[in-house]
């Protein structure tokens, strides 16, 4: 082994290729070339041509939709003149249907001139029973009460609390004063 080239196995593997394609055309046999598959390229986009002709005149449409349609063209006549709550007593609608036809039919309705005016003006308190409120409240004052114990003791909300005293401009002494007349 020592001194003996190592056979290289590529030379041993094309020895062995070249004897059987030595030994092939040797036997009489012939190359045949076959057709390989060529390149074929994508057909060519075609864009349909602009027609001259006329345009033809649109489907029938079904009842159903025509229905709806005449019924969209009646609420955006309405929509000219009403608000929600109109179309609402005028229709019989709901007013989400009615909103959903505004949107369909890209039309809005007319605003309401009294939207946020409800409240203006009136008055939910009695101006009797908060005189006797507030008497009672000075009375608690006195006795030394604190503001939270006389909602509960009227069973009054606190907001309602502050409403009677900013009208009838009752102080209540501070948590600092109460501990300052307590002193000494």
């Amino acid at each position: 082994m020592n001194g003996q080239p190592i056979p290289d196995q590529r030379e041993t593997v094309l020895a062995q290729l070249n004897a059987s394609i030595d030994s092939f055309f040797g036997s009489g046999g012939a190359v045949q070339v076959l057709p390989g598959c060529g390149y074929v390229p994508h057909r060519p986009r075609r864009e349909p041509e602009p027609s001259t002709a006329p345009v033809a005149a649109k489907a029938p449409v079904g009842k159903r939709v025509a229905a709806r349609l005449q019924r969209l063209a009646e609420i955006r006549e309405l929509a000219k003149t009403m608000t929600y709550a109109q179309a609402m007593a005028h229709t019989g609608l709901s007013q989400s249907a009615l909103v959903r036809a505004a949107s369909d039919g890209k039309f809005k309705f007319q605003r309401d001139p009294n939207l946020g005016k409800n409240n203006l003006g009136k008055k939910y308190s009695d101006p009797v029973e908060d005189r006797a409120k507030a008497e009672k409240i000075i009375a608690y004052r006195n006795v030394g009460m604190t503001r939270v114990d006389v909602a509960r003791d009227l069973d009054i909300s606190y907001k309602q609390l502050l409403r009677i005293l900013r009208e009838f401009e009752i102080d209540f002494p501070t948590a600092a004063e109460r501990r300052a007349k307590a002193r000494p």
